[in-house]
């Protein structure tokens, strides 16, 4: 998938009697779209494709959100022709095998109940090593519902096996699961050597496009340990430029550069990527992600002091996390959100999943004590003609304008734009107003 994210610009360019005669390119540009979030030309798409060919049947099984009815019409298909096998797309580069491409998390108690549907629809895809898919499934599974010794038992019994089958896609998933598991059980020094180990083998399989997300995984686990000069260093220099290109492939390090904003304070950073990320995900069906998304954004909102909004959104995650049994999602979140559980409590009482599930952030909290502590930065020392100048982009003058109103030239103008851009450390005008009311240097409300 990354790579045909890296072509296309090609596929966009097709047009509609190429793409008819190529269904092969439509499943493509398909992928594409569900990429870049474009889920309803891609549902559109899907359904222009011949009616229960190949091409459509294998398009579905990709499609995020689908009826659950269709996408077991679409297994039996494939069952009875015989087309499963073909390599269908996992994890999608991301650290899991049940939250990768697909959200399979809602099916917890199948997997765990080891239910005869879930293997064969396993056989019959992945008919090489489905039994290990099996087991990193079941591992993520029981590590999510606190089973974390039997998890982490479980998953380093299947690295041995993978290694020797060299499929790069799955072994990711597992060392990512060891990680985590180790990390969040106050191992976080353990994590060094084993993102090493993983960054050797995936530069070995030729998959770089896998290294962006190890080096969100080494600034998630140094949060845990308190390192946030490796947080700031991976923000600079590797972290997903959201006005950008948006990627739902980077959805993995969306959420981990949430997380960064809140140790920064930049409350309204995470507002503005939490926005473009809901509706997405709500579209797609993703439960799991929908409730990390809901938990950061709880905890952002704690934080700039809009505690109703905060509530807000705990009760949301809290609703996902007990219907499909996120326990581990919530209360990895430690302190931040063990505050926030208590608040909860007070406010709308007790439930027997609501005090399970503070016993657990309770003992996350003592062992990650650094987790997420707030790292404001010192403001930057603007010129009383810089913040004036400031002022004037926030109210969307232009270099022109503000050379006018300033009584300056242009390009004086544009020079202190530079300079304001350098301190605040932004790329642009809205960033740099965005940065500017993080800071406190400008009132809120001034951004148009």
């Amino acid at each position: 998938m990354q790579a045909l994210w890296e072509y296309r610009r090609w596929f966009l360019m097709l047009t509609d009697e190429q793409l008819g005669a190529y269904p092969e390119l439509v499943c493509g540009l398909i992928q594409i779209l569900i990429i870049d979030g474009e889920l309803d030309r891609a549902y559109q798409l899907t359904e222009s494709l011949p009616k229960d060919s190949i091409y459509q049947i294998k398009t579905k099984m990709m499609l995020p959100g689908i009826d659950e009815d269709e996408r077991m019409r679409v297994m039996r298909l494939i069952r009875e022709r015989n087309w499963g096998g073909t390599g269908q797309v996992l994890t999608g580069g991301r650290p899991s095998v049940i939250n990768g491409i697909w959200d399979i998390t809602p099916y917890y108690e199948d997997i765990l109940q080891e239910k005869e549907t879930i293997k064969d629809s396993l056989r019959l895809l992945y008919p090489d090593n489905w039994s290990l898919i099996y087991d990193i499934a079941r591992a993520e599974v029981m590590y999510q519902q606190n089973d974390c010794y039997n998890a982490l038992v479980l998953v380093v019994s299947t690295i041995p096996y993978l290694k020797e089958q060299q499929d790069m896609r799955i072994l990711f998933a597992a060392l990512a699961l060891e990680m985590f598991i180790l990390v969040l059980n106050g191992q976080a020094s353990t994590s060094e050597a084993l993102i090493t180990n993983l960054q050797q083998q995936i530069r070995e399989k030729n998959l770089e496009a896998y290294l962006p997300n190890v080096a969100a995984m080494t600034a998630w686990a140094a949060m845990y340990d308190g390192d946030y000069a490796k947080v700031a260093r991976w923000m600079r220099e590797a972290a997903p430029d959201e006005f950008g290109r948006f990627c739902m492939l980077d959805l993995f390090r969306y959420m981990v550069k949430m997380r960064a904003y809140i140790i920064q304070g930049k409350y309204l950073a995470v507002t503005s990527l939490a926005g473009r990320l809901q509706p997405l995900l709500e579209k797609g069906g993703r439960q799991k992600d929908l409730c990390e998304l809901h938990l950061i954004w709880a905890m952002s909102e704690h934080g700039a002091g809009r505690t109703e909004e905060a509530l807000e959104h705990l009760g949301r995650a809290l609703e996902l996390s007990e219907r499909y049994r996120y326990d581990r999602l919530i209360a990895d979140e430690a302190q931040r959100i063990y505050i926030l559980l208590k608040l909860y409590r007070r406010r709308f009482g007790k439930s027997p999943y609501l005090d399970s599930v503070l016993v657990m952030t309770e003992k996350a909290a003592a062992i990650h004590p650094k987790y997420l502590k707030s790292q404001l930065p010192e403001k930057p020392a603007l010129t009383e003609t810089e913040l004036r100048i400031l002022r004037l982009v926030a109210d969307c003058k232009t270099n022109a304008e503000i050379a006018e109103i300033s009584e300056i030239a242009v390009e004086t103008a544009k020079r202190h734009c530079k300079n304001i851009f350098a301190k605040l450390e932004v790329k642009n005008r809205h960033q740099a107003v965005q940065r500017a009311i993080e800071l406190g240097i400008l009132e809120p409300g001034v951004l148009g």
